[in-house]
């Protein structure tokens, strides 16, 4: 039987298995992320494996190796996480407060996310380099708002990264110490803004 174009229909088979094959890679990167954020980058494939209840060979028909499963796991995480940031932020119009959000909403990920909370502070600093929308999108508005008129500085890229390094500093202690407070994570921010040029009382206004 072929099609009016002359082409064979598709087999309804390939298109379950390929379904199939996705659910189960779905799975395995949940999986992985529970193994991530209770044991860490050190977790070996075996653990990986048990907690997904399937077998080593299994997970390579997936990934080529754990390094790639760990990767695939923390970027699923921090993928699903922006793009909640992104929906929260569809109301937000202040240029600044477009800018100043999306940070606030990272450090408080304790409260909004903790299972991604407990997955970034056992993988610190794999998070970094997977958090590209984050720190990407913080650098493409800050470069719009200087060519705005908006932020007026210079040494644009240092700022950016010195920005970026409080940033991830002040998520390990919203993650590591029981005692921090959305209070201090906000006067972190208050205080990295002056960085970008705005005065002490402008970097408060918009943290308020």
């Amino acid at each position: 039987m072929t099609t009016a174009k002359g082409k064979k229909p598709s087999d309804p088979s390939k298109g379950r298995k390929a379904a199939y094959y996705a659910r189960n890679r779905v799975a395995l990167l949940k999986a992985a992320q529970t193994v991530l954020a209770e044991r860490g980058p050190e977790a070996n494939i075996e653990e990986f494996a048990d907690q997904a209840q399937i077998s080593i060979s299994t997970i390579y028909k997936h990934f080529e190796n754990k390094d790639a499963l760990v990767e695939a796991a923390l970027i699923a995480a921090m993928t699903d996480w922006e793009q909640w940031m992104a929906n929260v932020m569809t109301e937000i119009t202040d240029p600044l407060e477009q800018l100043v959000t999306p940070i606030r909403l990272f450090l408080r990920m304790r409260t909004t996310h903790p299972r991604y909370a407990q997955l970034v502070a056992r993988n610190l600093v794999a998070v970094s380099t997977h958090s590209s929308a984050l720190t990407q999108g913080i650098q493409l508005h800050i470069k719009q708002l200087v060519k705005t008129g908006i932020l007026k500085f210079d040494h644009a890229e240092l700022r950016i990264r010195n920005l970026n390094a409080v940033i991830f500093s002040a998520m390990q202690l919203q993650l590591l110490d029981p005692k921090s407070k959305d209070s201090g994570a906000d006067l972190s921010i208050e205080i990295a803004l002056g960085m970008l040029g705005l005065s002490p009382a402008k970097a408060h206004k918009v943290i308020t």
